[in-house]
C-alpha cells in the first residue's frame, strides 16, 4: 500500500486560486511599501518641524 499524497480535482483547482490570491497579496503589499516610503520624508519634515530642528 503506498502512502503519498492524493490530489483531488478540488485541490488542483483550489491552487490555481492559490496562486492569483498570492500573486495579488504580493502586489497589494509592494503598493503599500511605496506608500509608505512616499510618506517618510513628510513625516520626518513633520516631526523635526514640531519639536525645533528645523
Amino acid at each position: 500500500m503506498e502512502t503519498g499524497t492524493t490530489e483531488s480535482p478540488q485541490t488542483t483547482a483550489e491552487c490555481g486560486n492559490c496562486a492569483k490570491a498570492a500573486e495579488e497579496a504580493t502586489k497589494n503589499e509592494e503598493i503599500s511599501l511605496a506608500f509608505l516610503l512616499a510618506l517618510v520624508p513628510v513625516i520626518s519634515l513633520t516631526f523635526f518641524g514640531q519639536i525645533g530642528l528645523l
